[in-house]
């Protein structure tokens, strides 16, 4: 990673800002046992192994050729119950304000839809964000927002970091030449290391400041 060149960090929302992933994991879980007879480890695995993606593709790969419908809105309607409940990871908030007084513009890149998000960080304060990309057909995590940032900013890949907590943010940073960075937590730093190899990982999101030094204030 060149320091002076990055200009963009994008963050994914669940697991790496907001420490919800435990709550969404028990949903998922609850609902594959229960509903299609998988066992809890099992139904942890397929999650975990899936995490990232929008719900809806998740159940497109946990159980294929089959009408998922039922079990996807009842995961977001789930979700929506309790969502605002969940806490933002004590680094967040001020990592967010250091980064955005270091003159870098920031983006939450996420699987669900864009206003539960909105939602989310306005109930927390956090008014510091350039972009909320969120999930809708079409336009989704990955390349989709990546290409919307470098588009909007007129930036190329190497302008940009993302910075996420699952294996697939991984990969598709990797697939799009954008650097990562994984934290840890439903993760750890060998798993991420198995998918794409240097990975820098962190277990806090403060251990990223030393790698973005304040830029020149035109922001651009």
């Amino acid at each position: 990673m060149n320091k002076n060149s990055m200009k963009y960090l994008l963050f994914d929302f669940d697991g790496t800002i907001v420490d919800s992933m435990p709550f969404l994991e028990s949903n998922a879980v609850y609902l594959l046992t229960n509903k299609y007879g998988f066992t809890p480890d099992k139904a942890r695995d397929w999650y975990r192994k899936t995490t990232g993606l929008p719900f809806v593709q998740q159940m497109e790969i946990i159980s294929p050729g089959r009408d998922n419908s039922q079990i996807v809105n009842e995961f977001e309607r789930l979700k929506l119950e309790r969502i605002y409940e969940q806490e933002l990871f004590a680094d967040s908030l001020n990592v967010l304000q250091e980064l955005k007084r270091r003159n870098y513009r920031l983006g939450i890149s996420s699987g669900s839809i864009e206003s539960i998000i909105t939602n989310y960080l306005q109930i927390q304060g956090l008014n510091m964000t350039d972009d909320i990309l969120g999930w809708r057909p079409g336009f989704e995590k990955g390349k989709d927002h990546f290409n919307f940032v470098r588009s909007k900013y007129k930036l190329s890949h190497s302008n940009i970091a993302f910075i996420g907590d699952s294996l697939n943010d991984a990969i598709r940073a990797k697939q799009n030449k954008i650097y990562f960075i994984g934290r840890i937590g439903m993760f750890q730093e060998e798993d991420f290391e198995k998918i794409v190899p240097g990975t820098l990982v962190v277990s806090s999101l403060t251990e990223i400041l030393p790698f973005f030094p304040t830029r020149n204030s035109d922001n651009s």
